[in-house]
């Protein structure tokens, strides 16, 4: 397993291939000069980069997802070779990598003849002929055609630009009977309820919006994907999940399996409460349960759902990433700190709080995060920051104990 892939042309400027230098702003520098006008064509207003304005799609933003994708297929996989298919390649970069720096043999797959070009030189610089085939075909139909043909797969990737629905159900197909999958979601405004019409038609959910936005979206989709591939008889649990910048992330272990998928469905699929005025939140199994909580200030909680309430990370997996992630010196930093704060966070399954908008309820400071966990862990609290917001908080305990700990940082009680 070695790092240090190739990109052609304009790629080349701009991906990770700066990063395996070491020297990062050395090499933009003696570059400027051939990046700056070519790169021009593809930036917006605020002189952001905007991948999708380009002729091949590489996103060099997501390079923590990539980053990802290799300490979970190191972690899953171990030293075995694997059989994986990126059915979305843009340039390449994901699945050259996944062939470098994992043992991964496979597909790679774009519709546009454009990024298939791309991808085959991109694969023949890096010297990968014998570990990737390269195809020219719209995803549903590659992943359709693999179930026609035999072939089935240890991973699959899948990592459109906006929604994964329309690729989903042909994903799950070409599965083997226990395997993985890694699922990208960049349409977090729908799953965040800032379109409720679209969450409604595209994810089934009626949403309201909600101070813990972020954690309703990934728990919205882990619960779509989980319903549709149960509809296949097929087991979906997730190992990995996160979020950065815009997009979402889920890594799922699967399993042909239509009493694991009606166990997890069973267990694991139901709705969350909300108590609008004073921030409180959980989850139930059933309708029924909810019907029995009452919130702080003596109001009745929103239900929402259906969603995920079981875990959206496992212990174990997170435990090997952080062992994988000391072997490798070229990880992102972005990826490095997210790593070590859901090495925290897997241990509490409770909606986060933004302590900013807790604080403001009872017009008080906010206090520092590290103190207040320290007190609720000296009282016995689990809890832990998330990554999910830099003002949230996990904790599992009542809504007086954080709110008293909260006030008794500031010398008041209510």
């Amino acid at each position: 397993m070695k790092r240090g892939f190739r990109l052609t042309s304009i790629w080349r400027l701009i991906s990770e291939m700066i990063t395996v230098h070491r020297n990062e702003e050395v090499i933009k520098e003696g570059l400027a000069s051939i990046i700056i006008p070519r790169l021009e064509l593809y930036k917006r207003p605020d002189g952001s980069i905007e991948p999708a304005w380009m002729p091949v799609f590489y996103n060099p933003h997501a390079i923590v997802s990539r980053d990802f994708t290799i300490l979970f297929l190191r972690g899953v996989m171990g030293d075995r070779d694997f059989i994986f298919l990126d059915s979305l390649g843009g340039s390449g970069v994901r699945a050259i990598r996944i062939a470098l720096e994992s043992n991964g043999i496979g597909i790679v797959n774009d519709i546009d003849p454009r990024a298939y070009y791309y991808i085959r030189r991109n694969v023949d610089l890096n010297n990968l002929r014998d570990r990737i085939q390269v195809y020219n075909n719209e995803a549903n139909v590659i992943l359709n055609n693999l179930v026609f043909t035999g072939v089935f797969l240890d991973y699959i990737d899948v990592d459109p630009y906006g929604s994964p629905i329309p690729f989903i159900d042909s994903a799950f197909k070409p599965l083997s009977k226990r395997a993985y999958i890694g699922v990208t979601a960049t349409d977090t405004a729908p799953l965040s309820c800032t379109y409720p019409n679209k969450t409604l038609i595209r994810y089934w959910s009626k949403c309201i919006k909600v101070d813990f936005e972020k954690e309703y979206a990934i728990r919205l989709l882990i619960a779509v994907l989980v319903q549709r591939a149960s509809a296949l008889e097929i087991a979906l649990e997730p190992l990995l999940s996160f979020i950065h910048r815009h997009y979402i992330r889920v890594f799922f272990k699967t399993e042909r399996s239509a009493k694991k998928a009606y166990d997890i469905i069973n267990n694991c699929i139901g709705y969350t409460w909300y108590c609008k005025n004073t921030l409180e939140k959980g989850f139930v199994k059933t309708p029924e349960e909810a019907s029995s909580i009452t919130c702080y200030d003596g109001s009745s909680p929103i239900l929402l759902g259906k969603t995920w309430i079981c875990s959206i990370e496992d212990v174990e997996t997170i435990n090997k990433l952080v062992v994988e992630s000391t072997k490798i010196s070229w990880l992102n930093k972005e990826t490095v700190k997210i790593l070590s704060v859901l090495k925290n966070e897997v241990d509490v399954n409770k909606p986060y709080i933004r302590l900013d908008k807790l604080c403001g309820l009872y017009k008080t400071n906010i206090p520092d995060i590290i103190s207040l966990i320290n007190e609720l862990k000296s009282m016995g609290v689990r809890c832990s920051r998330t990554h999910l917001d830099p003002k949230g908080i996990r904790v599992d305990a009542s809504h007086e104990i954080l709110v008293n700990s909260i006030l008794k940082l500031s010398l008041r009680r209510i």
